[in-house]
């Protein structure tokens, strides 16, 4: 083998550094036939032509590139490749992908941004085809739920599966959610296709979300555009009896962690009706819970998607005073993740202490509102 003599494009020779001085390698007379890459090489000009006329539609300022070449390609260039030091040879799918960012930059007068692009090209060197597609655009803000009738995300109809009949009226799902709501007004701003919402946790459907709201990121996939007026798009939600959006701005996708795995305690106010009247005295005794540590087992209503495990919560404080009916309105200050219903239920004694416990008797939500999540954490790291 040390008198093999493989010819080469000029674009595969310039990547071996001593290429000039080694016997094992000559340049090729016609780009076709480069033991490498089969004049692949030479179609990369004519590539990223094609890939930027995949990109008219699309609004972008920055791009990223990935490109692909057929396993046969690697397995020659390995067998030269053997033949040199690493630091002599550079690979071929490195080479390329520089050589296509050049050409897209220079075309475009666009900045390449491999980690942080609005735009990502592929180039698909085996077939000769290129393609564009827009990376999502990430919209984090406050939402507030104001019916008791509306889910978070998405639930479709048990019944038929999303497909619409008469038990969902058609819509294919078993309430409207929030994710939808928040789609109706954005996506089209964006000209996106879809949405996922990424939420900091999640309220029942019965329960509303208000004071400033809870922190989510919506992300707009294959969007035509970047930009949008928020204040305005923030504005079109005012009439919406169902939810409405506080302080949009966009932000980038590694935003979503700090939104969706951050935990954040969180005040309530509570309807809480027994089976007597409560008094006064009841409401003195509930605020002996402030301060307390809670042990609660799962509770039984979300056992089908959450492990049987006791989870240690604590009350920070609890306000109480008596309303119309016998009944006493909490404002309840909690930490992260504890759950509200049965603090106050004691779901069978799943929970201790609770409402129920505390007063002897069988205590029940009859409504309950998230008024206040503190993450004031999340400020300091939103650009």
């Amino acid at each position: 083998m040390e008198n093999a003599n493989f010819k080469l494009c000029a674009g595969c020779f310039s990547r071996i550094a001593k290429a000039n001085s080694s016997k094992l390698v000559a340049p090729a007379s016609e780009e076709k036939d480069c033991y490498i890459c089969k004049g692949a090489l030479s179609s990369l000009q004519h590539l990223a032509e094609q890939a930027l006329a995949a990109a008219k539609d699309f609004e972008w300022q920055t791009f990223s590139v990935s490109s692909s070449f057929p396993k046969s390609v690697f397995v020659r260039e390995q067998h030269i490749a053997d033949y040199f030091p690493p630091e002599q040879f550079s690979s071929i799918k490195n080479s390329a992908n520089a050589q296509i960012i050049s050409q897209i930059s220079s075309l475009s007068g666009k900045a390449n941004s491999q980690r942080f692009a609005d735009i990502v090209f592929g180039i698909d060197a085996a077939n000769g085809k290129a393609n564009a597609k827009p990376l999502p655009v990430y919209i984090f803000g406050h939402y507030l739920k104001l019916s008791r009738e509306v889910c978070q995300s998405r639930w479709q109809c048990s019944n038929c599966g999303g497909k619409g009949c008469s038990e969902c009226r058609g819509s294919g799902m078993n309430y409207p959610s929030v994710e939808d709501e928040l789609g109706k007004v954005l996506a089209p701003a964006f000209g996106a296709v879809s949405c996922s919402l990424h939420a900091s946790g999640r309220e029942d459907v019965d329960v509303r979300a208000l004071g400033t709201g809870r922190p989510f990121v919506l992300e707009l996939k294959n969007p035509k555009k970047r930009h949008a007026d928020l204040r305005a798009l923030e504005q079109a939600f005012s009439a919406n009896r169902r939810v409405q959006v506080i302080g949009l701005r966009s932000v980038r996708p590694t935003f979503i962690d700090a939104v969706c795995n951050s935990h954040f305690d969180k005040e309530y106010s509570a309807l809480v009706s027994a089976d007597r009247l409560l008094s006064q005295k009841d409401a003195d005794a509930v605020q002996r819970l402030s301060g307390a540590l809670l042990f609660q087992q799962t509770p039984k209503r979300v056992m089908a998607r959450r492990a049987d495990m006791v989870r240690k919560r604590q009350v920070h404080k609890i306000s109480a005073e008596c309303a119309p009916g016998g009944k006493l309105r909490l404002r309840i200050f909690a930490e992260a993740g504890t759950y509200i219903k049965e603090l106050i239920s004691s779901d069978g004694g799943r929970t201790k202490p609770s409402v129920s416990e505390i007063l002897s008797c069988k205590a029940a939500c009859d409504e309950l509102d998230v008024v206040a999540i503190h993450d004031y954490f999340l400020e300091t790291v939103a650009p």
